[in-house]
């Protein structure tokens, strides 16, 4: 409702009315884009009156772009890059499987050396039991195992004639099938190795419950741990306890033919066994090995790691020696390696046993590269070794195995930028310099595709209009021709 004022305290009031030169909104009259005003500093750069001010802005849009361009240029070589980090948690376990822990003679002649002989005499009657030895040292050597050094003494005669007898003992098998007969008839059982094994406190079956038979490559008959010997009691009343016996050695005639030597090896595949890294017990001593498990988790990358695999890449390594040191230089394999199409050896071999079999790692000339599975399980390995204060009882070497704790380190590799993380990071470079957000750039796209469409459609409708102007006057002036011809023609007639 309207207020009544005093008619003393009224005041006369002037109303100023617009002057004919009176300007509109800078802005509006210009008709700029929308996006120009939330783009920081463009529309200081289109509406500035003065040249110093024009160029003094646009300068700073320059210098804006550039920064947020290389900025964003960064973020991106770094994303495409893939920055990583590890993190490392610990994980308690309920039970751990004990890795693939194997035990192998250290000399590949474990036979009953009474059998085996009696076999070579019934073969080669004539042979007396030094030859003989000599040519189950050619025997072994050939079928590719090593640590029979002697060959190395013998010259090429002496190497050809063992081959002759070789080949009367062996006459009707081939070399594989003559290997695991000798060894089926003499060679060691489980039971002649292992004296006891205990898991835990409790005794269990060492060969049916514990241990496998496994071919290992240069060592012959080996035993190694099964799948799913689990621990599950920390460290000492969780260990496993192997208490293990002399095999025979036949060659060996310093340790009056039994093996002086047991080696253990340790690693993360059950299949295929490398013979590193290893580790030597001898006759009468303690031997102690503790694992600290972890287990690695990281991202595939080239000549990194790969997911194809789990753990080390065995097969390929075990691979390069054997094409390095036999398939290459003698264009054979050996039969417990085979390799499909390629001929198995002869133990003929065995004339350059040195450097075929006895060289340890040789395998330069193969240029495959091994890479690990990017998911593995990688055992820290300590050993403790001391004379015992008394020579063991009914077997000959000992050894304790076990985890320090029921837990495992776990190492995961993950991405630092993830997608999201990416996003935005992009989008604070060009907002840090520019004000510039995903409307603004989208509104800009839109703008740009409209005024290119307005543009085309503008240049065709003037093209096409200037065609229809062309042939329009081209048009008429046919017609005044034939005009103008037609009354030519009718004044000429008679």
């Amino acid at each position: 409702m309207p207020r009544l004022y005093n008619i003393k305290n009224k005041k006369r009031i002037r109303m100023i009315f617009p002057a004919k030169d009176f300007e509109t909104c800078a802005c509006e009259n210009a008709d700029l884009p929308p996006w120009t005003g939330e783009l920081h500093g463009l529309s200081q750069a289109l509406l500035s009156k003065t040249r110093k001010m024009k160029v003094f802005w646009w300068c700073v849009m320059v210098v804006c772009i550039t920064c947020g361009t290389t900025t964003t240029v960064l973020v991106i070589v770094e994303y495409l890059q893939g920055p990583t980090a590890t993190s490392t948690t610990i994980r308690l376990v309920n039970s751990l499987e004990l890795p693939a822990v194997t035990i192998c003679p250290k000399v590949p002649d474990a036979f009953n050396a009474i059998g085996l002989l009696a076999d070579i005499q019934h073969a080669v009657p004539a042979l007396a039991r030094s030859e003989a030895l000599n040519l189950v040292r050619f025997w072994i050597g050939g079928y590719g195992l090593e640590n029979m050094d002697a060959l190395s003494n013998f010259n090429s005669s002496y190497l050809n004639q063992l081959n002759e007898y070789y080949q009367i003992w062996s006459r009707g098998y081939d070399i594989d099938g003559f290997f695991h007969t000798m060894q089926s008839k003499y060679g060691y059982r489980c039971n002649e190795l292992f004296h006891s094994c205990s898991l835990g406190g409790i005794t269990h079956d060492c060969c049916n419950d514990i241990f496998k038979r496994k071919i290992m490559m240069r060592r012959g008959i080996c035993y190694t741990l099964r799948r799913g010997v689990n621990q599950t009691e920390a460290d000492d009343m969780g260990r496993l306890v192997l208490s293990m016996k002399a095999p025979p050695s036949i060659t060996t005639q310093r340790s009056n033919y039994v093996q002086d030597q047991i080696i253990v090896y340790v690693t993360d595949n059950y299949d295929k066994i490398l013979d590193f890294p290893r580790f030597y017990l001898y006759p009468n001593q303690w031997n102690r090995i503790r694992f600290t498990a972890r287990y690695l988790e990281l991202l595939k990358q080239e000549k990194v790691c790969t997911n194809e695999i789990a753990g080390k890449d065995t097969e390929c390594i075990i691979r390069r020696w054997l094409l390095t040191n036999v398939v290459y230089p003698y264009n054979c394999t050996l039969s417990y390696l085979n390799i499909s199409k390629i001929p198995i050896s002869n133990v003929s071999i065995a004339n350059d046993y040195y450097n075929a079999i006895q060289l340890v790692w040789t395998s330069s000339t193969v240029k495959e590269t091994c890479i690990p599975g990017c998911k593995r399980w990688d055992n820290q390995i300590s050993l403790q070794q001391t004379k015992a204060l008394e020579p063991f009882k009914k077997y000959a070497f000992n050894l304790e195995i076990s985890f320090n704790d029921l837990q495992y380190e776990y190492v995961k590799e993950v991405y630092t930028i993830s997608v999201p993380g990416f996003m935005s990071q992009i989008g604070g470079q060009f907002g840090f310099f520019l004000g510039l957000s995903i409307i603004t750039f989208i509104q800009m796209t839109l703008y740009a595709v409209h005024y290119c469409i307005t543009l085309f459609y503008k240049k065709t409708s003037r093209y096409i209009r200037t065609i229809s102007e062309i042939r329009s006057r081209a048009g008429r002036r046919n017609s005044v021709n034939s005009v103008v011809h037609g009354y030519t023609n009718a004044s000429i007639d008679p």
